[in-house]
């Protein structure tokens, strides 16, 4: 500041504005702290309500400053979860917000509508306890006041640079662990999105700067680098194990590292070509399936085939890289999950674009175990891949037609039911489309074990207790009601061996609601403060699978007139052990047969010139099957006509539909013959009619007809469902 001639340092408090006392106060603090040599002691927040606390000041801040609220694609940013963006246009500044295993924070720099590629900076916090992983937290300084901290790590951008740019901003925490250096954002007041624009701002100068990442080639540098990976990866474990523990079985793995206070395993091993590396976060001995993810880098050369790799800039600090991309996931759809994260690489065969996973120093397990839990969320959500898709990334091995029947069946009738052996994959596949329509932040599916003491509709719908006046619900119940506030996604119940007692005991008061849209009745008692009916969501859909031994009931013809019943067929081992027979591709618009909501049935029109012909095979069904008593009335054929009228528009229309005959047998088994039950006197003349009918045009159907007119001869008896 200059003086006349003479030029002086001095302390900025704050501009002459509200937070002038704040900032005096402040000042007065900091004197006192220099004159009584004390210094100031930031905690970490720790505790699930003031981390929730402080996280709701800083939202309210960006909140109030917001001149406008967007759709986080205009400013090409789309997080998985999160519903808006906030623009800030005194700032030139975005900021969204979404809770994902934690608070995340992101911030960006490009504006609304912009074709230029955003700059962005995260701040994630733990929702509770200290987690170092997270690259950001709240700290207060002993006087009630919240700070927000960066703990440095930022792909593209090295500590030290940070550290040169922002030195007046580093501070000690302390933890049980110990001390460690961060860098103090600002106080969660009013100066914060000045404070935070700064930062972010600063971050897109550096990067700027154009940091060159080169990727290693020579043997002996990767050598290298791999065992400093190793070696620090070991040095965190607390555990030993057999990677049999883990469920891994790599060939020539002979142990497996826990690190416990990331949750993860680790394997390495040196194979002719690569090193490598997989992660993965089931316990040691626990049962659950894993979903591994690996990073095998080449010994020598260049090998864009193999995912990993290492890198180096200019001051020769080492990084960890991925290519981008796996079995069912596009590059494009990595560079949108990664985005801040996504980088330019050199090697000889040019630039290449790539996911930065961390540099290799004692920060790189956290860095793994974050590309980690993404990789998981992946294969485990799907986010931004078709269904069938997301089957092959979780390596499950269904018939396209099957996964077909099974998502145009919940289009036309949200009820279901799967039938089959023990081991098929019936309950899998319906929660593994759970699994695919769930987000991060919500779980949009529920599996409800039904019990053989099943014999009223409170084990669904929950019951009043009259001795406390209170309402006893039932996770089933808080499912349809989750459902009903989330009314543009669909939600999934399945009811796992729902024939273990009388279905109709249970589900009566379902199946009514189902069809005529009216209320469930719950209570009558006005106090209860619980409400008294629920009307089932049209978001609602119901899978139930179905076992048949002597514990089970059969179902009544009200039931399975009510649902397409699917029945999974036994995989002859050879098809999975030696990978024979692989499932084919989707025959159509794989967009809309994933919806189970856009489909209009209120016109069905001529169905690509063969509504004649279809009216000709259900009328013959009819009639056969009148004879043994088993004929079908108008919601059959209704649904019959709504199911091929689903499968037309997902094959695009076609003005002459060749291929429809394949969709009337999926029809013909899992709406007209399920109700099939009796004795041979009573159907063995139908059924072999009814075979010599479908044999050489409806194969599914036939080969199923065959099975009963067997099972007919030799138990004098039969039933669709076995």
């Amino acid at each position: 500041m200059a003086d006349g001639d003479r030029e002086s340092r001095v302390v900025v408090i704050g501009p002459l504005d509200e937070t002038l006392p704040e900032n005096i106060r402040d000042f007065v603090y900091e004197v006192k702290r220099i004159k009584t040599g004390s210094m100031a002691v930031f905690r970490v927040l720790s505790g699930k309500e003031e981390i929730e606390k402080a996280q709701k000041k800083l939202y309210g801040l960006f909140k109030s400053r917001a001149s406008e609220t967007i759709d986080p694609s205009s400013i090409r940013f789309p997080w998985p979860g999160a519903e808006e963006a906030l623009w800030i246009s005194d700032l030139k500044l975005w900021y969204v917000y979404r809770q994902m295993d934690g608070h995340r924070n992101a911030f960006g720099t490009n504006a609304p509508g912009s074709s230029k590629k955003p700059v962005i900076c995260e701040f994630n916090i733990p929702e509770e306890g200290i987690n170092r992983y997270f690259g950001s937290a709240f700290v207060d300084d002993g006087k009630g006041d919240y700070y927000l901290i960066h703990r440095g790590n930022i792909a593209g951008v090295s500590k030290e640079k940070l550290k040169e740019a922002f030195r007046d901003q580093w501070i000690t925490v302390t933890y049980d662990e110990g001390d460690e250096e961060v860098l103090l954002v600002g106080k969660i007041n009013k100066t914060l999105p000045e404070r935070i624009k700064d930062f972010v701002y600063s971050i897109k100068d550096m990067k700027k700067d154009g940091t060159v990442f080169r990727v290693l080639s020579d043997k002996e540098e990767i050598a290298r680098t791999q065992k400093t990976l190793d070696k620090i990866l070991k040095s965190r474990a607390s555990e030993i194990v057999e990677p049999s523990m883990v469920k891994f079985t790599w060939p020539d793995a002979k142990e497996a590292y826990w690190i416990p206070d990331l949750k993860m395993w680790y394997v390495y091993r040196d194979r002719e070509g690569s090193h490598k590396n997989a992660f993965g976060t089931n316990r040691p001995g626990s049962s659950e399936k894993p979903v591994i993810c690996t990073l095998n880098i080449p010994k020598e050369g260049i090998n864009r085939y193999v995912k990993g790799a290492f890198v180096t800039d200019s001051d020769g600090n080492h990084y960890l890289i991925h290519r981008g991309g796996i079995s069912g996931v596009s590059k494009e759809k990595f560079k949108e999950i990664f985005h801040e994260q996504w980088i330019t690489v050199i090697d000889d065969e040019g630039h290449d674009e790539s996911v930065l996973i961390g540099k290799i120093d004692e920060n790189i397990p956290e860095m793994i175990k974050n590309f980690v839990d993404r990789f998981i969320w992946i294969k485990n959500c799907g986010w931004g891949i078709s269904f069938h898709d997301f089957l092959k990334l979780r390596d499950y091995h269904f018939k396209p037609e099957l996964v077909e029947n099974f998502l145009l069946s919940l289009k036309v009738k949200p009820f279901v039911i799967l039938t089959g052996n023990s081991g098929t994959g019936k309950t899998k596949i319906a929660q593994l489309y759970g699994q695919h329509i769930s987000t991060p932040e919500r779980k949009r599916y529920l599996i409800v074990p039904v019990g053989a003491n099943w014999t009223e509709k409170r084990h669904i719908f929950g019951y009043l207790n009259i001795m406390t006046g209170k309402y006893q619900s039932t996770p089933a119940l808080d499912f349809i009601m989750r459902a009903s506030e989330d009314p543009e996604n669909p939600y999934i119940l399945i009811l796992d061996e729902m024939n273990l007692s009388h279905v109709e005991r249970y589900f009566s008061d379902f199946l009514s609601a189902l069809e005529s849209g009216e209320p469930v009745p719950l209570h009558d008692d006005p106090d209860c403060g619980f409400p008294s009916e629920i009307t089932l969501p049209e978001n609602l859909l119901v899978v139930g699978t179905v076992n048949v031994d002597e514990t089970t009931y059969m179902f009544s013809p009200k039931v399975l007139d009510r649902a397409n019943t699917i029945e999974f067929e036994t995989l002859n081992p050879r098809e999975y052990l030696l990978e024979e027979g692989e499932p084919g591709e989707p025959a159509g618009d794989l967009k809309f047969l994933e919806d189970p909501f856009n489909h209009d049935t209120g016109d069905l029109g001529d169905l690509g010139g063969i509504r004649d012909d279809l009216v000709s095979e259900l009328s013959f069904f009819h009639e056969k099957l009148q004879r043994a008593g088993f004929d079908f009335g108008f919601r059959v054929t209704r649904e019959v006509l709504e199911f091929m009228h689903a499968a037309w528009v997902y094959e695009g229309k076609p003005a002459k539909w060749e291929n429809w005959e394949r969709y009337l047998d999926a029809q013909i088994k899992q709406k007209i013959l399920p109700k099939i039950h009796g004795p041979e006197r009573l159907l063995r003349d139908t059924l072999n009619e009814l075979k010599d009918h479908c044999e050489g045009r409806f194969p599914e159907s036939g080969d199923k007809l065959g099975e009963m007119v067997d099972t007919l001869r030799i138990q004098r008896y039969v039933s669709f469902i076995r």
